[in-house]
């Protein structure tokens, strides 16, 4: 019996972009011809991206924000497999078969997910396990590591909450949100020990303790665990200090703004606004 090789697209976020040249870097260890590739260029009417290539299919679109992005690419994506992508990350060698071969070996899989390396060839987090993923584990998980069987998660509607990421109410946390909304319905999600992409380096310490990231973690407890969330908060705000995260100083004022992200997540809630499209 002759084996079906699922067909995989990428799906790029990108921002004012007018030539592609960012593309080729992204596969310098990979020919993009093996691919389709589908980016969506947030942009203004002045700075339009246009592709000549069959394998690349451009979609600008005037209006902000990564979660409105990365829906848009899900609903206009055409291949059996997706996997996303930001236009900073570069693939490593062997992307296609990696994925490939990891859908074949686990064909009840809606989403798969891989590892990244960081510039100085480290691995970009501390990643569980090889094996079904657990909702702790899903935390370790960062978009561009992302791959999912498009059928599956169309059907059971799973899109990114636009109200988390760059350009939202909670500047971060999309990816847990998008996540555990397919956990949450039950989705078999998989992560596999293979790295497919480096990605730049950042400091994970000082987004742990930045505003904006206490403010959308904050929001997604409160989604997630309800009153339960003020616990959590507290337990955050210590760990963050005890870790050098922040100074003793920093304590009160970083509380007040967890604090203000579940206040603000309450509200949406509450006017309905949070749940009203791409979530569950």
């Amino acid at each position: 019996m002759e084996v079906k090789f699922p067909s995989v697209e990428i799906l790029v976020a990108t921002m004012c972009r007018t030539s592609l040249d960012f593309l080729w870097d992204m596969f310098r260890n990979n020919s993009h011809e093996d691919f389709s590739i589908l980016i969506v260029n947030q942009t203004t009417p002045d700075k339009q991206l246009v592709s000549d290539s069959d394998k690349i299919k451009v979609i600008n679109s005037f209006e902000f924000g990564v979660a409105k992005s990365r829906n848009l690419a899900i609903r206009s994506a055409t291949c059996d497999i997706c996997l996303m992508a930001d236009d900073d990350i570069v693939y490593q060698p062997n992307l296609k078969s990696i994925i490939t071969d990891a859908f074949l070996k686990h064909p009840d899989a809606a989403m798969i997910s891989f590892e990244a390396i960081d510039e100085d060839q480290h691995k970009y987090t501390n990643y569980p396990s090889e094996g079904i993923h657990s909702q702790k584990s899903l935390k370790k998980i960062y978009t561009w590591v992302i791959s999912f069987r498009r059928d599956i998660y169309l059907k059971n509607s799973v899109f990114y909450n636009i109200h988390f990421g760059f350009g939202a109410f909670f500047k971060g946390e999309e990816e847990y949100v998008f996540l555990r909304n397919a956990y949450n319905k039950g989705l078999k999600m998989i992560h596999v020990s293979q790295v497919i992409v480096q990605h730049p380096n950042e400091n994970s310490g000082k987004l742990m303790g930045s505003d904006n990231g206490i403010f959308a973690r904050s929001a997604v407890a409160h989604r997630f665990y309800g009153n339960f969330s003020y616990l959590w908060l507290l337990k955050y705000v210590l760990f963050i200090y005890r870790n050098d995260y922040i100074t003793f100083s920093q304590m009160s004022s970083k509380f007040r703004i967890g604090l203000k992200g579940i206040a603000k997540y309450k509200a949406l809630s509450k006017s309905g606004e949070i749940d009203n499209i791409h979530d569950s």
